[in-house]
């Protein structure tokens, strides 16, 4: 190795500081003592808590970031505080940024709205550049609406000049690699089985019948919402919710026997499904063995009182991940079901909410038994992927799904949301993609019908993996309930949605630009209305059109970006009907509401 000068590593340094310095002077810390209300019975939008005007004499004070005092309240808390922007704008934008609320945050400045977000943990920033005065006393008022546990601004808050959104998106994953994805996860479609609900039977034997069908609607992986014996103790509703495991190597009897379950995932494979099961490995029930047995292996108050993980979750114990006994049983947990059953891999509970450090050696345990399985979080922070994660949740897009048809945000919304995706997650990070879950109201219940599918063709064309909940494919309206026996009305029946589904996965596995990791923005007529992108690999280019608002139109789409990619022929209608025109790198298509069209072009052969 060459001698370095000795001055040149103080030159280095000093150089570090010089530069930490200069993006410091750019940043303007709002931390610190800000006024508090909780909003117990929910009047303060009404009686303007917002409003520069309004007396908050009588609020208390309170430290952000911080969860707020009372880790039992669920609901809505107002914050307030007074700044002066200390650096002049100059050519400058200014941003407002949250790295995290806990829940859902809307938030003034000066008594105007300037935003919202919803999502807890998640960093996000609004642009207030026309909003801020400079040289003068500014209010910011933020309403947190907090839904499980504590709630909270518990991120720092800043301000931000900056002149390039990209400043403001990039996060610290951004240019790490993502685990490996499994190549069968990619043009997967997941298929969400709550085995109870799923029949009058509400067992194995009846999933099992029924597996030619999925088959026939393209049903790659059923994922198994929890199969194990639910706790007794403290039990919600008459059945208990799955997640409430009084036994992690067992099987619910109501659900069948060891050889039903070996059956059922024998049969599936034969048809080429997958099989995952769903397990929470953050808690157990009051009842698991494992409190009499191992009481240290739980989450103790200061009187060593086993707590639940929060007020909500009454029917759970807390595990605490300190305890090196637990982490090994854990794993011996996971690796059973995939030695005795084959199963292909997991969904993980509430995933954030366990160590990184005991997910990433779970991850290398499970694939030294089977290298193709899929780890499915239940959660969507970014440093997931570098810890033995394929896929986490895609909340960001069903957020936007519903902010555009419900709440009336434009369509390039949805650009935004993903371009933000692109900058916060490592590169090759695949998401699921999805309207509905156990957690989530059906489609069919927030949704018309055309609203309904035009949102299914989209979580089958973005970027990620689809994933359907047992009856949506036939616009089952009812959410089965987690604590009672709720059976699907599979009468119901909505044949155009079926019919879409079916034929949205059978291009999914015909199509390899689909599954490909390549995803690109096309210019539109109207990006108040018009989404359309691309999907492309080396064979096909794939173009969606989609149109978000129920106003019909003549929408031009500017093929300009893609143009190198694909000859001047007409493209192939496989989704959509209707006359088009291809002019000059620019396609003239007739959009009625909510309508939407897959076009298929061959590349060029160089």
């Amino acid at each position: 190795m060459t001698n370095m000068p000795r001055a040149l590593p103080l030159i280095f340094a000093l150089l570090m500081i010089l530069n930490n310095c200069e993006i410091n002077q750019n940043l303007q810390s709002l931390n610190g003592k800000w006024l508090f209300k909780y909003d117990r019975n929910g009047i303060g939008d009404t009686q303007g808590y917002y409003r520069t005007e309004y007396d908050r004499k009588d609020w208390s004070t309170i430290n952000v970031p911080a969860f707020w005092d009372d880790p039992h309240y669920d609901g809505i808390g107002w914050y307030a505080t007074e700044f002066t922007l200390k650096k002049p704008l100059g050519n400058n934008r200014l941003a407002l940024v949250f790295e995290a609320v806990d829940d859902d945050a809307v938030v003034y400045l000066n008594g105007e709205k300037v935003g919202e977000h919803t999502g807890y943990g998640i960093q996000f920033y609004l642009d207030i550049t026309h909003q801020i005065k400079p040289g003068t006393s500014n209010l910011l008022v933020v309403r947190i609406n907090d839904t499980g546990g504590a709630g909270g601004i518990t991120g720092n808050v800043l301000l931000r000049l900056y002149t390039d959104e990209t400043e403001l998106l990039q996060s610290e994953f951004a240019q790490e690699e993502a685990n490996p994805v499994p190549d069968w996860v990619k043009s997967a479609c997941l298929y969400e089985v709550f085995v109870r609900a799923y029949s009058p039977e509400g067992d194995f034997q009846a999933l099992t019948r029924d597996l030619q069908r999925l088959s026939l609607l393209g049903v790659d992986c059923i994922w198994l919402m929890p199969i194990f014996p639910i706790g007794a103790k403290h039990r919600k509703g008459s059945m208990g919710s799955p997640y409430s495991i009084r036994d992690f190597k067992s099987i619910n009897p109501d659900l069948g026997t060891e050889s039903d379950l070996k059956n059922l995932i024998t049969s599936a494979h034969q048809l080429g499904i997958k099989v995952i099961l769903d397990i929470a490995c953050n808690h157990s029930s009051w009842d698991n063995l494992l409190i009499e047995e191992h009481p240290n292996w739980y989450t103790q108050d200061a009187q060593g009182k086993i707590i639940a993980p929060n007020e909500n979750w009454s029917d759970v114990a807390d595990f605490n991940y300190n305890q090196t006994g637990l982490r090994e049983y854990m794993w011996e947990v996971l690796e059973y079901w995939v030695k005795e059953f084959d199963i292909d891999g997991y969904r993980l509970d509430v995933a954030e909410l366990v160590p990184d450090d005991f997910w990433k050696i779970a991850a290398h345990r499970l694939q030294k038994i089977k290298p193709d399985i899929l780890m499915l979080a239940e959660g969507d922070h970014p440093r997931l992927y570098l810890n033995g994660f394929h896929l986490t949740y895609g909340w960001n897009t069903r957020r936007a799904f519903y902010q555009i048809i419900k709440n009336n945000y434009p369509a390039e919304f949805l650009a935004q949301t993903l371009r933000k995706e692109y900058y916060r997650y490592p590169k090759n990070a695949l998401k699921m993609r999805f309207t509905e879950n156990h957690d989530e109201a059906r489609t069919t219940a927030l949704f018309t019908a055309e609203q309904t599918l035009i949102l299914t063709f989209l979580i089958f064309t973005l970027p990620g993996v689809p994933m359907i909940y047992a009856g949506q494919e036939i616009g089952v309206s009812e959410k089965p309930s987690l604590f009672e026996k709720d059976v699907i009305n599979w009468r119901q029946f909505d044949k155009s949605l079926n019919e879409l589904i079916t034929k949205m996965n059978e291009l999914r596995r015909n199509i390899s630009a689909l599954s490909s990791d390549t995803y690109q923005v096309i210019n539109t007529s109207d990006p108040e209305s018009i989404f359309a992108f691309s999907r492309y690999n080396a064979q096909e280019v794939v173009l969606i059109v989609t149109n978000l608002k129920s106003k019909s139109q003549m929408a031009t789409i500017d093929l300009a970006p893609i143009s190198a990619k694909i000859p001047n022929t007409e493209p192939e209608l496989l989704v959509g009907t209707g006359a088009f025109l291809l002019e000059n790198n620019t396609l003239y298509l007739p959009c009625y509401g909510y309508d939407y069209y897959l076009f298929l072009f061959e590349t060029k052969n160089d």
